[in-house]
Order: structure tokens, then C-alpha cells, then sequence
């Protein structure tokens, strides 16, 4: 809220994803940060953006946000750092507002700080990142994986919006209109690839799979960087081995 008498809001901080993870991997209009940008800055308004999921070129750039054309004031990250091992974290932020002169040592605590073994983690997936193409091969791939996703949709009903940025991509499973989400549908598919039974590619296999979205009827589906075309097929074949027999009601 806005205070009438000095124009000025009581919020200090306006906190982002720039593609929502648990939220479905949903990708906003390119429009959408600097617009929001413009506002925050009007009544003095930080934007602080969350990388700790979408960062270290999960979307094909280093930071997601860079697909926005926007600068935030504050960038926090973490996890994909030391490639999941977790216990180290950073923060970037605008010089005048993380200076030695206005945030000293001593302003803030962490249990892991200074983690020796996440410090170690965390130069060796930088020293990765360097020797690596990301900014090329991760969008290849995304668009690639994004195709194949795209076909499934065309060939089912129950299988809603798809999108992706990178290798973020999202599949929404639905009830025959193809927009009513379908939970029930989307657990079955889930617990099928878990079962381990699953026969595409030759051999008996599961498929993990991972629930978003505030319907929790999402595929949310983050593989490996390194992930090749091949793999995207089988795992494409997998699941559509997988929906179908939760289609014919076989667990």
C-alpha cells in the first residue's frame, strides 16, 4: 500500500522468480519485469530476485532474469551452486546497498557460512560452468525437448499447456476438455514411473517425475544440462508409456 501523505510505500522489498519453480515453471511475458520494474522503482521499492532454482543456466543464461532485459536490485542464489550438495548460498546487490560501509562484516549470519566442503563444491561447478557452452546447448536442447512435448500434446487430449525456457519446461495434465486440471491423472502418471515397470527403450525402466503447480496437475521437468536427444526420447517414450496406462486405468 501507498502512504497518501508522502506517496511512499510501507514495503521495502517486492521478491520474484523469474520463471516460478514450485509454481509450474511458468514463464511470463517478456514484458512483464521491466514494466513491474518501473513501478517498484516509482515508490522506492527494491526487486529482489530469486535464482536459487532457475540460476546457473537452468534456463540458458547464467541468471533466468537475464531473459528479461531487467536489472533487480538484489540476486539471491543458491543450490545449483554446488550442483545440489547445498549448504553455501550468495547474494548480489546494488554497491549501495551491500557496501562495507552500509553491510560490514558481522551484519549477518549463517549456520553454513564459510562452509569448507560447499566452498570447494562451489569452485568446482564454477570451474565447469567455464569450461562449458550452456549458454548454447542448454537452449538446443530445451528447444528440442520442447518439440517432443509439443507432439505428445498434439496426440493427447489430456495433456494441456507446454512450455519451457532452457531446460525448464512444463507439461499441465488435464481432463478431456484439455483445460481442467487432472490430478488424479497426474498422480497416477507419477506413481506409474515409479513403480519401475515401465518397458520403452528395450528394458525394464522407471521415470521420476516431479509435481508443480497450484493445481499440482504440472510436470515440472529440470533433467541434466548434459541430458542428449537420445535420453530426451526415451524419456518422452517412457512417459508416454506411462500415461497411457494410466489412461487404460493399468497401475
Amino acid at each position: 500500500m501507498v502512504n497518501p501523505k508522502n506517496n511512499k510505500s510501507e514495503y521495502g522489498a517486492f521478491f520474484i522468480e523469474p520463471v516460478q519453480a514450485t509454481g509450474g515453471y511458468i514463464v511470463p511475458p517478456k514484458d512483464y519485469f521491466r514494466e513491474l520494474k518501473k513501478t517498484l522503482d516509482k515508490y522506492g521499492i527494491l526487486l529482489v530476485c530469486d535464482e536459487i532454482q532457475m540460476g546457473f543456466f537452468r534456463t540458458g543464461k547464467f541468471l533466468s532474469i537475464e531473459h528479461f532485459d531487467v536489472v533487480p536490485d538484489v540476486i539471491v542464489f543458491g543450490k545449483a551452486m554446488t550442483n545440489g550438495l547445498n549448504p553455501i548460498s550468495g547474494i548480489w546487490a546494488r554497491e549501495e546497498l551491500i557496501s562495507p560501509q552500509v553491510f560490514p562484516p558481522g551484519s549477518t549470519h549463517s549456520t553454513f557460512s564459510a562452509n569448507p566442503l560447499g566452498t570447494a563444491a562451489a569452485l568446482a561447478v564454477m570451474e565447469l560452468i567455464e569450461s562449458e557452452d550452456f549458454e548454447t546447448t542448454v537452449p538446443q536442447k530445451g528447444a528440442y525437448f520442447l518439440r517432443r512435448l509439443q507432439e505428445l500434446k498434439a496426440k493427447y487430449v489430456n495433456i494441456g499447456h507446454v512450455e519451457g525456457l532452457g531446460l525448464a519446461l512444463r507439461m499441465e495434465i488435464c481432463r478431456d476438455d484439455g483445460r481442467t486440471p487432472n490430478r488424479e491423472l497426474t498422480d497416477a502418471i507419477m506413481n506409474i514411473g515409479l513403480s519401475g515397470t515401465l518397458s520403452a527403450g528395450g528394458k525394464q525402466r522407471g521415470l521420476v517425475l516431479d509435481i508443480g503447480g497450484y493445481y499440482k496437475n504440472v510436470f515440472t521437468l529440470a533433467p541434466s544440462l548434459y541430458i542428449t536427444e537420445e535420453e530426451i526420447d526415451l524419456g518422452v517414450a517412457l512417459f508416454e508409456e506411462a500415461l497411457l496406462r494410466a489412461l487404460s486405468g493399468r497401475a
